[in-house]
Protein backbone atom coordinates (compact mmCIF):
# COMPACT_ATOMS: atom_id res chain seq x y z
CA UNK A 1 0.00 0.00 0.00
CA UNK A 2 3.09 2.24 0.54
CA UNK A 3 3.96 1.65 -3.10
CA UNK A 4 0.44 3.02 -3.99
CA UNK A 5 0.63 5.91 -2.47
CA UNK A 6 4.22 6.66 -4.15
CA UNK A 7 2.62 5.56 -7.19
CA UNK A 8 0.26 8.54 -6.54
CA UNK A 9 2.63 11.18 -5.50
CA UNK A 10 4.88 10.00 -8.33
CA UNK A 11 1.72 11.33 -11.18
CA UNK A 12 0.75 14.81 -9.08
CA UNK A 13 2.56 16.06 -12.28
CA UNK A 14 1.87 14.83 -15.63
CA UNK A 15 2.80 16.96 -18.39
CA UNK A 16 -0.56 17.43 -19.54
CA UNK A 17 -2.71 16.99 -16.80
CA UNK A 18 -6.60 15.95 -17.85
CA UNK A 19 -9.78 16.26 -16.18
CA UNK A 20 -10.06 12.49 -16.04
CA UNK A 21 -6.66 11.51 -15.13
CA UNK A 22 -6.70 13.97 -11.97
CA UNK A 23 -10.46 12.58 -11.04
CA UNK A 24 -8.57 9.15 -11.42
CA UNK A 25 -6.05 10.06 -8.49
CA UNK A 26 -8.41 11.85 -6.57
CA UNK A 27 -10.34 8.14 -6.88
CA UNK A 28 -6.61 6.55 -6.04
CA UNK A 29 -7.23 8.45 -2.74
CA UNK A 30 -10.42 7.63 -1.58
CA UNK A 31 -9.31 4.21 -2.18
CA UNK A 32 -6.18 4.33 0.15
CA UNK A 33 -8.44 5.81 3.17
CA UNK A 34 -11.32 3.21 2.45
CA UNK A 35 -8.75 0.11 2.90
CA UNK A 36 -6.14 1.66 4.92
CA UNK A 37 -8.93 3.26 7.21
CA UNK A 38 -7.16 5.02 10.67
CA UNK A 39 -3.74 3.18 9.43
CA UNK A 40 -3.30 5.84 6.99
CA UNK A 41 -1.87 8.22 9.13
CA UNK A 42 1.53 6.68 8.40
CA UNK A 43 1.12 8.78 4.41
CA UNK A 44 -0.73 11.53 5.32
CA UNK A 45 1.13 13.87 4.39
CA UNK A 46 1.59 11.93 0.67
CA UNK A 47 -2.11 11.75 0.58
CA UNK A 48 -2.51 15.54 1.49
CA UNK A 49 0.35 16.46 -1.24
CA UNK A 50 -1.44 14.40 -3.74
CA UNK A 51 -4.91 16.31 -3.03
CA UNK A 52 -3.46 19.69 -3.03
CA UNK A 53 -1.69 19.27 -6.68
CA UNK A 54 -4.95 18.04 -7.99
CA UNK A 55 -6.55 20.67 -6.37
CA UNK A 56 -3.44 23.37 -8.15
CA UNK A 57 -3.93 22.02 -11.29
CA UNK A 58 -7.44 21.39 -11.84
CA UNK A 59 -9.46 23.93 -14.23
CA UNK A 60 -12.59 22.89 -12.94
CA UNK A 61 -14.18 23.88 -9.82
CA UNK A 62 -16.60 20.28 -9.33
CA UNK A 63 -13.12 18.32 -9.41
CA UNK A 64 -11.49 21.28 -7.28
CA UNK A 65 -14.69 20.16 -4.65
CA UNK A 66 -13.77 16.56 -5.03
CA UNK A 67 -10.36 17.19 -3.83
CA UNK A 68 -11.40 18.92 -1.14
CA UNK A 69 -14.30 16.59 -0.05
CA UNK A 70 -10.96 13.61 -0.29
CA UNK A 71 -8.74 16.42 2.12
CA UNK A 72 -11.69 16.49 4.74
CA UNK A 73 -12.12 12.67 4.48
CA UNK A 74 -8.75 12.16 5.29
CA UNK A 75 -9.29 14.57 8.25
CA UNK A 76 -12.02 12.11 9.60
CA UNK A 77 -10.71 8.73 8.47
CA UNK A 78 -7.92 10.10 11.32
CA UNK A 79 -9.83 11.60 13.84
CA UNK A 80 -8.92 15.11 13.34
CA UNK A 81 -11.26 18.05 14.33
CA UNK A 82 -10.71 19.74 10.68
CA UNK A 83 -8.71 20.87 7.69
CA UNK A 84 -6.84 22.94 9.86
CA UNK A 85 -6.02 20.70 12.44
CA UNK A 86 -5.17 18.40 8.99
CA UNK A 87 -2.66 21.07 8.26
CA UNK A 88 -1.07 21.68 11.90
CA UNK A 89 -0.07 18.21 11.40
CA UNK A 90 1.92 18.77 8.24
CA UNK A 91 2.59 22.46 7.87
CA UNK A 92 6.12 22.24 8.52
CA UNK A 93 6.36 19.62 6.11
CA UNK A 94 4.60 21.11 3.08
CA UNK A 95 6.40 24.90 3.53
CA UNK A 96 9.73 23.09 3.45
CA UNK A 97 8.30 20.85 0.24
CA UNK A 98 7.36 24.50 -1.26
CA UNK A 99 10.65 25.86 -0.35
CA UNK A 100 12.65 23.23 -2.00
CA UNK A 101 11.52 24.62 -5.58
CA UNK A 102 11.06 28.15 -4.62
CA UNK A 103 13.73 29.50 -6.56
CA UNK A 104 12.45 28.07 -9.57
CA UNK A 105 8.64 29.40 -9.80
CA UNK A 106 7.00 30.60 -12.59
CA UNK A 107 3.80 32.00 -13.49
CA UNK A 108 2.46 28.57 -14.48
CA UNK A 109 4.05 26.83 -11.59
CA UNK A 110 1.64 24.66 -9.45
CA UNK A 111 3.22 25.52 -6.82
CA UNK A 112 2.50 29.43 -6.21
CA UNK A 113 -1.03 27.87 -6.69
CA UNK A 114 -0.47 25.29 -3.71
CA UNK A 115 0.78 28.04 -1.48
CA UNK A 116 -2.42 29.52 -2.30
CA UNK A 117 -4.79 27.08 -1.38
CA UNK A 118 -2.38 25.87 2.02
CA UNK A 119 -2.80 29.69 3.00
CA UNK A 120 -6.28 29.29 2.42
CA UNK A 121 -7.69 26.11 4.08
CA UNK A 122 -5.22 26.27 6.83
CA UNK A 123 -6.75 29.36 8.50
CA UNK A 124 -5.34 30.40 11.98
CA UNK A 125 -2.55 27.86 11.66
CA UNK A 126 -0.67 29.43 9.33
CA UNK A 127 0.07 31.81 12.45
CA UNK A 128 1.62 29.11 14.21
CA UNK A 129 4.50 29.11 11.01
CA UNK A 130 5.13 32.28 10.43
CA UNK A 131 8.98 31.82 10.52
CA UNK A 132 8.69 29.12 7.99
CA UNK A 133 6.58 31.09 5.90
CA UNK A 134 8.26 34.52 5.78
CA UNK A 135 11.56 32.66 4.91
CA UNK A 136 9.65 30.77 2.19
CA UNK A 137 8.28 34.33 0.46
CA UNK A 138 11.75 36.07 0.69
CA UNK A 139 12.95 33.31 -1.21
CA UNK A 140 9.88 33.10 -3.93
CA UNK A 141 9.25 37.10 -4.26
CA UNK A 142 12.65 38.13 -4.50
CA UNK A 143 12.44 41.07 -7.82
CA UNK A 144 14.71 38.69 -9.97
CA UNK A 145 12.25 35.89 -9.88
CA UNK A 146 9.46 35.46 -12.26
CA UNK A 147 7.31 38.50 -12.28
CA UNK A 148 3.66 36.96 -12.74
CA UNK A 149 4.35 34.54 -10.18
CA UNK A 150 5.15 37.61 -7.52
CA UNK A 151 1.97 39.25 -9.13
CA UNK A 152 -0.13 36.20 -7.75
CA UNK A 153 1.00 35.87 -4.70
CA UNK A 154 1.03 39.41 -4.10
CA UNK A 155 -2.61 39.54 -4.29
CA UNK A 156 -2.99 36.16 -2.31
CA UNK A 157 -1.30 37.70 0.69
CA UNK A 158 -3.18 41.06 0.18
CA UNK A 159 -6.27 39.66 0.60
CA UNK A 160 -4.57 37.19 3.77
CA UNK A 161 -2.96 40.87 5.25
CA UNK A 162 -7.10 42.42 4.92
CA UNK A 163 -7.96 39.90 7.85
CA UNK A 164 -4.94 39.01 9.88
CA UNK A 165 -5.52 38.58 12.63
CA UNK A 166 -7.47 34.97 11.40
CA UNK A 167 -4.49 33.89 10.09
CA UNK A 168 -0.91 35.16 10.28
CA UNK A 169 -1.20 37.25 13.42
CA UNK A 170 -3.63 34.11 14.75
CA UNK A 171 -1.09 33.72 17.38
CA UNK A 172 -0.07 36.92 17.90
CA UNK A 173 3.71 36.41 16.29
CA UNK A 174 3.35 38.24 12.82
CA UNK A 175 4.27 41.40 14.39
CA UNK A 176 7.76 40.49 14.93
CA UNK A 177 8.16 38.91 11.70
CA UNK A 178 6.64 42.04 9.82
CA UNK A 179 9.70 44.68 10.03
CA UNK A 180 11.70 42.20 8.11
CA UNK A 181 8.69 41.29 5.46
CA UNK A 182 8.38 44.74 4.90
CA UNK A 183 11.91 45.57 4.81
CA UNK A 184 13.49 42.09 2.47
CA UNK A 185 10.24 41.63 0.42
CA UNK A 186 7.68 44.26 -0.25
CA UNK A 187 9.81 47.31 -0.32
CA UNK A 188 12.69 45.48 -3.02
CA UNK A 189 9.47 44.97 -4.95
CA UNK A 190 8.59 48.66 -4.96
CA UNK A 191 11.83 49.58 -6.78
CA UNK A 192 11.02 50.69 -10.42
CA UNK A 193 11.32 48.43 -13.50
CA UNK A 194 9.55 49.31 -16.79
CA UNK A 195 7.07 46.55 -18.20
CA UNK A 196 3.45 46.65 -17.62
CA UNK A 197 3.56 43.49 -15.81
CA UNK A 198 6.48 45.14 -13.42
CA UNK A 199 3.84 47.90 -12.78
CA UNK A 200 1.50 45.55 -12.12
CA UNK A 201 3.74 43.89 -9.74
CA UNK A 202 3.90 47.00 -7.72
CA UNK A 203 0.67 47.73 -7.51
CA UNK A 204 0.05 44.38 -5.85
CA UNK A 205 3.08 44.68 -3.68
CA UNK A 206 1.03 48.30 -2.79
CA UNK A 207 -1.97 46.87 -2.07
CA UNK A 208 0.05 44.52 0.59
CA UNK A 209 1.62 47.09 2.12
CA UNK A 210 -1.62 49.33 2.84
CA UNK A 211 -3.16 45.86 4.28
CA UNK A 212 -0.08 45.94 6.60
CA UNK A 213 -0.60 49.22 7.53
CA UNK A 214 -4.20 49.60 8.06
CA UNK A 215 -3.92 45.84 10.46
CA UNK A 216 -1.63 47.75 12.63
CA UNK A 217 1.23 44.68 13.13
CA UNK A 218 3.72 47.15 12.06
CA UNK A 219 4.41 48.99 16.00
CA UNK A 220 4.99 53.19 15.72
CA UNK A 221 8.56 52.12 16.77
CA UNK A 222 8.74 49.93 13.55
CA UNK A 223 7.76 52.38 11.39
CA UNK A 224 10.23 54.70 12.59
CA UNK A 225 13.28 52.76 12.38
CA UNK A 226 12.29 52.34 8.42
CA UNK A 227 10.62 55.91 7.88
CA UNK A 228 13.51 57.12 5.53
CA UNK A 229 13.06 54.29 3.26
CA UNK A 230 9.25 53.96 3.40
CA UNK A 231 8.58 57.45 2.59
CA UNK A 232 11.28 57.58 -0.24
CA UNK A 233 9.72 54.41 -1.83
CA UNK A 234 5.80 56.03 -1.24
CA UNK A 235 6.58 59.16 -2.69
CA UNK A 236 7.84 57.11 -5.59
CA UNK A 237 5.11 55.43 -5.70
CA UNK A 238 2.85 58.93 -6.30
CA UNK A 239 4.01 58.96 -9.87
CA UNK A 240 3.23 55.52 -10.81
CA UNK A 241 1.20 55.33 -14.11
CA UNK A 242 -1.59 53.42 -12.24
CA UNK A 243 -4.23 55.33 -10.64
CA UNK A 244 -4.55 52.65 -8.52
CA UNK A 245 -0.98 52.63 -7.86
CA UNK A 246 -0.72 56.46 -6.86
CA UNK A 247 -4.35 55.56 -4.74
CA UNK A 248 -2.51 53.19 -2.82
CA UNK A 249 0.29 55.09 -2.06
CA UNK A 250 -1.36 58.01 -1.14
CA UNK A 251 -3.69 55.61 1.32
CA UNK A 252 0.48 54.44 2.84
CA UNK A 253 1.45 57.91 3.21
CA UNK A 254 -2.05 58.73 4.89
CA UNK A 255 -1.88 55.94 7.66
CA UNK A 256 1.94 56.55 8.06
CA UNK A 257 1.05 60.25 8.77
CA UNK A 258 -1.74 58.97 10.80
CA UNK A 259 0.56 56.71 13.03
CA UNK A 260 4.12 57.98 13.06
CA UNK A 261 3.51 61.68 11.87
CA UNK A 262 3.76 63.78 14.63
CA UNK A 263 7.34 61.82 15.65
CA UNK A 264 8.47 62.35 12.12
CA UNK A 265 11.47 65.25 11.65
CA UNK A 266 10.21 68.17 10.30
CA UNK A 267 12.97 68.27 7.05
CA UNK A 268 10.82 63.96 6.51
CA UNK A 269 7.57 65.69 6.97
CA UNK A 270 9.02 68.46 4.51
CA UNK A 271 9.68 66.22 1.72
CA UNK A 272 6.47 64.76 1.83
CA UNK A 273 3.43 67.21 1.22
CA UNK A 274 4.80 69.13 -1.98
CA UNK A 275 4.41 65.52 -3.49
CA UNK A 276 0.83 65.42 -2.14
CA UNK A 277 0.06 68.45 -3.73
CA UNK A 278 1.00 67.47 -6.80
CA UNK A 279 -1.54 64.99 -6.41
CA UNK A 280 -4.18 67.80 -6.41
CA UNK A 281 -4.16 67.64 -10.03
CA UNK A 282 -4.25 64.27 -10.62
CA UNK A 283 -6.54 62.43 -13.12
CA UNK A 284 -8.21 60.65 -10.71
CA UNK A 285 -10.69 61.84 -8.54
CA UNK A 286 -10.39 58.96 -6.18
CA UNK A 287 -6.60 60.25 -5.86
CA UNK A 288 -7.02 63.70 -5.48
CA UNK A 289 -9.65 63.13 -2.26
CA UNK A 290 -7.05 60.93 -0.62
CA UNK A 291 -4.34 63.30 -1.40
CA UNK A 292 -6.16 66.29 0.45
CA UNK A 293 -7.05 63.69 3.76
CA UNK A 294 -3.01 63.36 3.67
CA UNK A 295 -2.35 66.96 3.38
CA UNK A 296 -5.12 67.13 6.16
CA UNK A 297 -2.96 64.29 8.36
CA UNK A 298 -0.05 66.35 7.37
CA UNK A 299 -0.95 69.14 8.69
CA UNK A 300 -1.93 67.76 12.23
CA UNK A 301 1.67 66.31 12.43
CA UNK A 302 3.00 69.12 12.93
CA UNK A 303 4.05 69.57 16.84
CA UNK A 304 6.21 71.45 18.53
CA UNK A 305 9.75 70.88 16.89
CA UNK A 306 7.73 72.17 13.70
CA UNK A 307 9.15 75.62 13.73
CA UNK A 308 6.91 78.03 12.24
CA UNK A 309 8.51 80.80 11.37
CA UNK A 310 12.05 79.09 10.46
CA UNK A 311 9.97 76.68 7.51
CA UNK A 312 6.75 79.27 7.42
CA UNK A 313 8.25 79.42 3.39
CA UNK A 314 7.02 75.46 3.02
CA UNK A 315 3.67 76.42 5.14
CA UNK A 316 2.85 79.37 2.62
CA UNK A 317 3.60 77.47 -0.03
CA UNK A 318 1.25 74.86 0.85
CA UNK A 319 -1.33 77.30 2.13
CA UNK A 320 -1.18 79.31 -1.37
CA UNK A 321 -1.42 75.93 -3.73
CA UNK A 322 -4.66 74.67 -0.91
CA UNK A 323 -6.33 78.01 -1.59
CA UNK A 324 -5.68 77.72 -5.59
CA UNK A 325 -8.03 74.30 -4.71
CA UNK A 326 -10.38 76.16 -3.02
CA UNK A 327 -11.43 77.68 -6.06
CA UNK A 328 -11.80 74.31 -7.87
CA UNK A 329 -14.82 74.00 -10.38
CA UNK A 330 -15.66 70.46 -8.46
CA UNK A 331 -17.99 72.13 -5.50
CA UNK A 332 -16.92 68.95 -3.57
CA UNK A 333 -13.04 69.66 -4.12
CA UNK A 334 -14.43 72.90 -2.37
CA UNK A 335 -15.62 71.50 0.64
CA UNK A 336 -12.70 68.98 1.16
CA UNK A 337 -10.23 72.11 0.34
CA UNK A 338 -11.95 74.26 2.92
CA UNK A 339 -12.16 71.48 5.65
CA UNK A 340 -8.05 71.00 5.28
CA UNK A 341 -7.40 74.93 5.65
CA UNK A 342 -9.82 75.25 8.61
CA UNK A 343 -7.76 72.07 10.42
CA UNK A 344 -4.63 73.48 8.88
CA UNK A 345 -5.62 77.61 10.13
CA UNK A 346 -4.30 76.36 13.34
CA UNK A 347 -0.97 75.82 12.36
CA UNK A 348 -0.31 79.88 11.44
CA UNK A 349 -3.44 81.33 11.40
CA UNK A 350 -1.67 84.51 10.48
CA UNK A 351 0.42 83.94 8.06
CA UNK A 352 -3.14 81.81 6.68
CA UNK A 353 -5.24 84.58 6.96
CA UNK A 354 -2.55 87.21 4.90
CA UNK A 355 -2.70 84.31 2.44
CA UNK A 356 -6.53 83.97 1.91
CA UNK A 357 -6.74 87.58 2.12
CA UNK A 358 -4.64 88.04 -1.33
CA UNK A 359 -6.40 85.15 -2.86
CA UNK A 360 -9.81 86.02 -2.38
CA UNK A 361 -10.13 88.98 -4.70
CA UNK A 362 -8.54 86.43 -7.74
CA UNK A 363 -11.12 83.76 -7.04
CA UNK A 364 -14.11 83.67 -9.07
CA UNK A 365 -16.21 83.75 -6.12
CA UNK A 366 -14.94 84.81 -2.35
CA UNK A 367 -17.22 83.00 -0.58
CA UNK A 368 -15.19 79.45 0.33
CA UNK A 369 -12.35 82.21 1.25
CA UNK A 370 -14.94 84.54 3.24
CA UNK A 371 -15.68 81.26 5.42
CA UNK A 372 -12.55 80.55 5.52
CA UNK A 373 -11.45 84.10 7.49
CA UNK A 374 -14.71 83.98 9.32
CA UNK A 375 -13.34 80.49 10.80
CA UNK A 376 -9.49 82.15 11.69
CA UNK A 377 -11.05 85.20 12.93
CA UNK A 378 -12.98 83.40 15.59
CA UNK A 379 -9.66 81.26 16.54
CA UNK A 380 -8.05 82.12 20.14
CA UNK A 381 -5.64 84.76 19.43
CA UNK A 382 -3.53 84.32 22.16
CA UNK A 383 -1.25 81.60 20.83
CA UNK A 384 -1.30 83.40 16.86
CA UNK A 385 2.33 83.05 15.03
CA UNK A 386 3.45 86.02 13.62
CA UNK A 387 3.66 85.21 10.02
CA UNK A 388 6.34 84.09 8.11
CA UNK A 389 7.99 86.63 5.64
CA UNK A 390 7.37 85.39 2.04
CA UNK A 391 10.07 82.79 0.54
CA UNK A 392 12.56 84.39 -1.98
CA UNK A 393 11.46 83.94 -5.54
Amino acid sequence: MYAYAHVCIAACQPPAPLPLYLEQLVACVDALLTQLGRDCGAVSLQLLQVLLTVQSLSTEQVLSDMALGSVRRLCRVQGLAGVPELYRQHMAQLLGWLLASARDWSGCSPQRLQLQIIAEQSGPVLGEFVGQLMALLQVCLQPTTDPEMRLSIFTMLAKLLLDVGSNLDSQGCFGAAAEGFLCEVLLPNLVWQGGRTAAAVRTAALSCLLALLHGGSLTPGQLLCVEQKLCSTLLGGLEESSPTARLFACRCLSLLLAKVGASLHPDALNKIYPELVKRLDDSSDQVRGVALKALGLWLSSLGNDYHRQLYGAHLESLFQQLLLHLDDPDGSVQEQVLGVLKAGSRVHPALLERETQAAKDKQRSPAYCEQLLLHIHSLPRGGAVEPAQPADS
